[in-house]
C-alpha cells in the first residue's frame, strides 16, 4: 500500500464543503484481499482501535464500521475509517471520509476531512502504517502514535 500523491482541498471542493485530504493510494498486492480473508486482520485492528465502535459507516449505526470489516472490506475504506479515528483520538475530530476506486485497478482515492493539515497528513501516515502492521501481524503501539 503505497501513497501515489497526497492533496489538500482547504476550501469548498468537489468532496465536500470542508478542508480534507485526499490521497490516491495504490493497494498493490492487498488490492485483492478484503478484511475478512486476513487471518488476525479484524481481531488485530479492532482491539488496537476499539473507539471504532463508534463508526456508523454505510450501515448507519453504532458498530456499523465493524459489520463491514467482518463481512470484508477493501484496505482504502480501511485507511479511511483508521484516519479519521487517529484524529479523533489526538483531540480533532472530524467525521467525512471516503474511499472510491479509480479507473487503474487496485487505485483509490482516500478522502478524510481535517481540521490541521500536517496533523491529518501525519495521521494517514500512522493510519497506513497500522494497517500494514495488521495485516502482516506486527505490533502496533497505537498510544505511543497518537501521544
Amino acid at each position: 500500500m503505497e501513497f501515489r500523491k497526497i492533496l489538500a482541498l482547504r476550501g469548498p471542493n468537489m468532496w465536500a464543503n470542508f478542508p480534507v485530504l485526499e490521497a490516491w493510494v495504490d493497494l498493490g498486492i492487498l488490492k485483492d484481499s478484503p478484511s475478512d480473508e486476513i487471518p488476525g486482520f479484524n481481531d488485530r485492528l479492532m482491539s488496537w482501535l476499539p473507539t471504532m465502535i463508534e463508526h456508523r459507516c454505510s450501515i448507519g449505526e453504532r458498530g456499523g464500521f465493524f459489520q463491514r470489516l467482518r463481512r470484508g472490506t477493501y484496505q482504502a475504506h480501511i485507511l479511511e475509517h483508521v484516519t479519521l479515528e487517529l484524529q479523533e483520538l489526538i483531540g480533532m475530530p472530524v467525521g467525512y471520509g471516503r474511499a472510491r476506486e479509480m479507473s487503474e485497478d487496485g487505485v483509490y482515492k482516500v478522502v478524510v476531512q481535517y481540521r490541521e493539515e500536517e496533523v491529518a497528513r501525519a495521521c494517514l501516515h500512522t493510519a497506513r502504517e497500522l494497517c500494514l502492521a495488521a495485516v502482516y501481524d506486527r505490533p502496533f503501539n497505537v498510544a505511543a502514535e497518537v501521544a
